[in-house]
Order: structure tokens, then sequence, then C-alpha cells
């Protein structure tokens, strides 16, 4: 697949927004992805396929070195290590009688047939073989690292050229992100060293119900969701192992970032990231799928290892069906980008200058201010309208745009507004004190000018950059805000692969921000139209159906549900350096950080509890300007360190 490098002057900070079916287990970017532009090599729009993109792998034999940063017990260590060990033993014939149980053997066999042996980089057997183990039980570098500290620890290992060194964390230690917007990475030593290497640590005090999933009950889902049992009896190390299979996936197939990836290259989909929860036949976000259980200790897993230990681990992608390869039932899942959690817990791949990437980089889960710009005042809001939108459709957009600027319902009002979700993100953000400089007492949304560009002026496949030039075109001044909303017909870069909305600065001097959101209904509905169209990936059956969009239009209804969330971004965070949490370059904000969530209740897959119109039968949480009704996201708060929907009950 042809890449290209994109870039343009000024640099221009993005920051997506894929609002798909939400479940904390998804391992991949995070909801807010924030780059720019000339440093990322991006794909083309709509491309949705994991492909090769002529880089290196490692193959051959790869030499594996461990750091074992912390205390760890020896059955801990065993663990690990019959995995390693299980991954360069002979795999059982494919004579084997179908009963028996796979091995871990079988697993790596796939990785190397799907991707390592591929015509495209050569052939010839891959082995894992085992290096040097370097213990650092005194914890050398302090039991709080960031993500360079990391890179050094594997670099103390000295690994050789192809090699891939492990560091591996106890419970106790704090990584950058842990929990928080990762579990896990992989990354590569910068300059020529040619070895890479993962970072995997133990969840079991610090988050298990993020990052040692299934084994522990999830910070975020259905209240008698039930974990699985650890095979191992070790719900952190088991956890740990998860993780640490899906490092090592990638690191191998992938370990540079030019290699085996899909997507874009700074937030991409690997060879089992891109099957993130998927473990077994069946399985949808918050449920594993059909796996094995051991009948004398009631663990659950997929593979059987080395020293008679047993492991769950991730489905593999095959870009040859495509679909997700599980060991048990060995089924063909069809693969969905399932799921942007409130914590995005993904394994990304970090870049090989780690210095710049981890200066931004808070170490707890705290969404706070970075001491940037907000937008606040009066804040002018223009709108594009690129390609063909009925007058009504319209009229919802626009009618959702007044109702942030109208007077809040009073407080014994029985229904939400609109406004009041507005005076949320204002209170809580734009009139902060912590906002230096701010001297406004409220922020208001005042509609400008709009924009019709119905013949598709740029045609109907947008890059990103094609995006930014059509908010400058309206030379917008500084503190302005504009939107750029694409009909159902329009292909934007990314766009249900990827986001289904982003917000972006020109960070020239010019100082306004834009926003685009598309129409999604006919493109990718379940993913980009959730919670009023049936998910692309999830269960299924008349007790889950899609929530009837409030206004009857499930593209534009879904529409304004991302247009809320990117909107809270580009005020609360417009030139990066705002209000976020986690990583700059993948940061969460004030609606990201709280995805799929609209009313108490909330998890994955469910959006909580909601009104719904008596006439219409449209769900919704807020009303609006001219007796519309709208479904908003939740706002993050950062005093509470919750997410605050519009109370409706």
């Amino acid at each position: 697949m042809a890449s290209r490098a994109i870039s343009i002057s000024p640099k221009t900070m993005l920051t997506t927004t894929l609002i798909l079916l939400l479940t904390i287990l998804a391992r991949h970017a995070s909801a807010d992805d924030r780059r720019e532009l000339d440093l990322v090599e991006t794909i083309a729009p709509g491309d949705q396929q994991l492909t090769y993109h002529g880089g290196a792998v490692l193959r051959g034999d790869i030499p594996v070195s461990i750091v074992w940063y912390g205390n760890f017990t020896s059955d801990q260590k065993s663990i690990v290590l019959d995995f390693i060990n299980s991954l360069t033993s002979t795999p059982p014939p494919a004579s084997s009688s179908s009963t028996s149980a796979p091995s871990v053997a079988q697993w790596w066999s796939t990785i190397h047939g799907t991707y390592l042996s591929n015509v495209t980089t050569g052939g010839g057997a891959t082995r894992v073989v085992l290096g040097t183990q370097v213990a650092d039980e005194a914890c050398s570098l302090g039991r709080s690292l960031t993500l360079s500290q990391v890179a050094q620890l594997a670099a103390g290992a000295r690994p050789a050229r192809g090699g891939l060194a492990l560091v591996l964390t106890d419970a106790d230690v704090v990584v950058a992100g842990f929990g928080s917007v990762r579990c896990g990475l992989h990354g590569a030593a910068a300059g020529d060293a040619g070895y890479a290497y993962a970072w995997a640590g133990d969840a079991a005090r610090q988050c298990p119900g993020q990052c040692a999933w299934p084994f522990a009950a999830p910070a975020y889902g259905p209240p008698d969701s039930k974990p699985l049992g650890a095979p191992n009896g070790d719900v952190g190390a088991d956890g740990m192992m998860v993780t640490l299979a899906s490092m090592v996936a990638g690191a191998v197939t992938n370990p540079f970032g030019d290699a085996y990836y899909q997507g874009e290259k700074d937030a991409a989909l690997e060879a089992c990231t891109a099957c993130a929860g998927v473990y077994g036949s069946g399985s949808y976000p918050g449920y594993a799928g059909n796996v094995l259980v051991d009948a004398a200790t009631g663990g659950s897993y997929n593979a059987v290892g080395a020293g008679g230990h047993k492991y769950l681990l991730p489905a593999v992608y095959d870009p040859a069906k495509p679909g997700c390869s599980t060991l048990v039932a060995i089924l063909m899942v069809p693969l969905v980008l399932a799921s942007l959690s409130p914590l995005s817990l993904g394994a990304r791949r970090v870049p090989p200058d780690l210095t710049e990437a981890t200066e931004t980089t808070p170490l707890g889960e705290e969404l706070s201010y970075h001491g940037g710009a907000v937008l606040h005042g009066d804040i002018p809001v223009s709108i594009v309208w690129y390609g063909q939108f009925k007058p009504a459709q319209k009229a919802i957009l626009v009618d959702f745009l007044l109702s942030l600027t109208s007077s809040p319902a009073p407080a014994n009002a029985t229904t939400p507004s609109a406004a009041q979700w507005w005076r949320t993100i204002d209170r809580a953000y734009l009139s902060n004190a912590t906002s230096a400089g701010n001297t406004a007492n409220t922020t208001r949304v005042l509609l400008a000018g709009q924009v019709t560009d119905e013949r598709y002026s740029l045609g109907k496949s947008l890059t990103l950059v094609e995006v930014f030039q059509l908010a400058a075109a309206l030379v917008p001044p500084a503190g302005a805000l504009v939107l750029v909303l694409t009909d159902p017909g329009v292909a934007v870069e990314g766009l249900c692969s990827s986001r289904c909305g982003l917000h972006g600065a020109d960070d020239a001097g010019a100082g306004y921000a834009y926003a685009w959101v598309g129409d999604a209904e006919a493109q990718c509905p379940g993913q980009c139209a959730w919670p009023f169209a049936a998910p692309a990936y999830g269960p299924r059956g008349p007790g889950l159906p899609p929530l009837a969009p409030p206004n009857g239009d499930v593209g534009v209804d879904g529409m304004v549900a991302t247009l809320a969330t990117v909107m809270a971004g580009a005020v609360t965070n417009p030139m990066g350096d705002g209000y976020y949490m986690g990583d700059k370059d993948a940061a969460l904000e004030a609606c990201s950080a709280c995805a799929g969530r609209f009313g108490s209740g909330a998890y994955p897959g469910n959006p909580g509890k909601v009104l719904v119109d008596e006439t219409t039968g449209g769900s919704y949480n807020a009303v609006g300007a001219n007796g519309r009704k709208y479904l908003l996201p939740a706002i993050f708060d950062p005093a509470t360190s919750d997410c605050s929907t519009n109370k409706t009950e």
C-alpha cells in the first residue's frame, strides 16, 4: 500500500477522536491522537488494511534479553521464562487429536507464517532464543519511570543487533501513563543499533481493571461482570503475559515503525493490537470469547506452554482473510476497530527519540492544565458545509450551536439543557483560575459565517491537510473556531478506521482552532453513529437494540454527539497544551476521557440511562433551541476525577 509523508507550513496540530464501540479493554491508540502533520506518514483515506510497508522485521534467531525491574517471585519469573521458551519449542503436528489444547508454539507459528516468513520480507525460520537476564531489585532509577528511562533500561541489557529487550516492572513501579493511556509499549533504539524493546508491567495493585482484564473485573463495565480465572493463579503476572504477547508480536512484525501495521504510523494497529480484547470465538467488547477452562484450577486459557504453564494469548490478525485468528476453535473474527475507552489502554509504538514525548507525559491518571491557551469569552464559530446537506439537517446542527449560547434552564428545571452541558465545560475548564490570563466571566459560542461547498471543490476524498485548508480558507480571526462538516458521500482520511472527528489548530500565530466531523450513516454507522446504529462489533439480540435518534436522523444525530466531543476538546485544549490527560501525542480531553458515556450506569456497549421522547421514541439527555433534543457526551470533571452526565433522573 502506498504511503506518503505530509509536510505543511504552518505545522498543524491534530486531535483525532474515534467514537466507536467503547470498551476499556481495547489496547491501541487513544480517542484523541495529537500529532504534527509534517512528522506523520499517513494512510490513504478509507484504507482499513493491515499491510506491509517495506521496512524490516525481526526474523531468524532473535536473541531476547530480559530486565527484571523490581521484585519478582520465582514463580512469576517462571511464568514469563516458560512463555519465552514455549515460543521456540516444536508445535504439535497437524495430525494431533482435535481434543488436544493448542500451544504457545502454534500461536507463534501463526505470527511467523502470516508475517515473518512472508515472501515480501524473505523466508526462513524464526526462533526466539533466550539471552541475558538482568535483575534490578533495588530499582536503580526509582519506582516512577518515564518512557525514556524504560528505553534506558532496555539499552542497559546490551541487546544484540536484531535482538529484543524486554523490560518488565513489578506491581509497585509506576511507568508514565500506566493504566491511564497504556498497559505496555514497544519501540526501537535510536540510531543504527538495530534492536527493538518492549515493556509490560504487573498491574495487580495499580490498575487491574484496566491492564489485567479479563482476569480482573473491568474498572468500567456492567456491575455483574465476572472476571476469568487466571491460568497460573497470578492476576498480575497472567495479565502481564497478555500484554507482553501483544507487544512481542508488534515488536517483531513492526520493530521500526515501517513494516506491518494498519492506520497512521504514529497510532498504528499491529498483529495483535488490531484484535484487541479477542481471545476466543464469539468475543465482543467486555467478553473475551470462548476459551478453555482448567477443570482443576478454574483458570481460563487458550494455549499450553513449557513447564505445565497455561496462557491466555491474544488473537492474531490475518491480513489475507481479513480477520482475527484465535487458537480456540480457530475462528476468523471480523475485524472492527473496536474501541476507545475513557482510558486508552493501547500499546502504542513509541518514537526512537523519547525526550520530547516524555517531558509532557503525566505519571498519574489526572486530566490537568498544562499552562497553554484555551478559547474563552465570545467564540465566533464559522461553518463549512462540505457536500449536500438538507435544510432539516443543517437546522439540527445550527440549533445545537444556538443552544449553547442560550440561557441555561433554571436550577429547578426537570429536563437538562444543552446550555447546562456547555456551562459545565465553562466552569470546569474555561473560567477556571488555573487558565492564566482568562478574565472572561462566561464563554459564549457566537454563530458567525457559513460557507456551502456543494460541488466538492477538493473532491470527495479528503486528506487531513485538505480539511485544514477548508478551515483556513475562511481566514478566521484569533480565538475563533471553524467547523468543517462533511456529508455521507465524502471520505475523509481515517474516517471509520481511526477517527470519527478531529480538532486541530494553526500554530503559526493565527490563534484559531478548527474541528471536523463527518456524517457516517452511509459509510460506518456502527462505528461513528453509535448508539443510534447497531454496533459493528458486539453483542446482538432484541435486548440490545440501537437507540432511536432524537431528531430522526441517524447520521446527523451521530454527528452532534461527535461534534460535541471535538468542540469540547477544541476549546479546552486548542493548541495541544491546555487541558488534557496522558501523552500529549495521544491525549484524552474533556469529553473523550469519558467516551461512550451519556447517562448514569454506562458501560461498554451501553450508553447509560437517558431520557426517551414519548412521542417519537428518540433518546436524549439535553433539550435545545427550537424544541430540539440531543444526546451529549459526559464531561470529565478534574475536581472529582469522574465523568459528569446531564442528570436525567
